[in-house]
């Protein structure tokens, strides 16, 4: 039996099953220098693409198991999207101040906090269903 509904349910596993494959490319570019040559931060997204993929088989079935990978994903997006934007806003304080020669945005517009961006869809139909549940 299904724990919530299973039309939102394959929805939510359709944008996760998206969302983990592209963290997964982006993960594996960031590895071998394709985007940038950041392996941790590769790797970090290869960890995040991995809780995204290991939900979507739950929640295709309506199961509130496979939410709890989505909800892990989430965080996870959130926690390191929100970091690259603060160092992004630090390396325009130090350009304001003086310290280094030259900022741009472009460049410092990382892909991680692309990604981060991308998930807010998911990040509203998974409170949906949350707030659904029965505590």
């Amino acid at each position: 039996m299904a724990d919530f509904d299973i039309r939102e349910g394959k929805v939510m596993a359709g944008y996760a099953l998206i969302a983990g494959v592209i963290y997964l490319s982006a993960g594996t570019m960031e590895i071998f220098g394709v985007i940038y040559r950041d392996i941790i931060g590769g790797i970090m997204l290869i960890i995040i693409a991995a809780t995204y993929l290991a939900g979507v088989e739950e929640t295709f079935k309506g199961s509130y198991r496979g939410l709890s990978f989505l909800i892990g994903g989430l965080f996870l997006s959130a926690i390191y999207g929100i970091l690259y934007i603060l160092m992004m806003i630090a390396n325009w304080l130090e350009y304001l101040i003086g310290n280094i020669e030259s900022f741009s945005l472009i460049e410092e517009m990382r892909v991680e906090i692309w990604l981060f961006f991308t998930i807010l869809p998911l990040v509203y139909l998974v409170w949906k269903n949350v707030r659904k549940i029965k505590w």
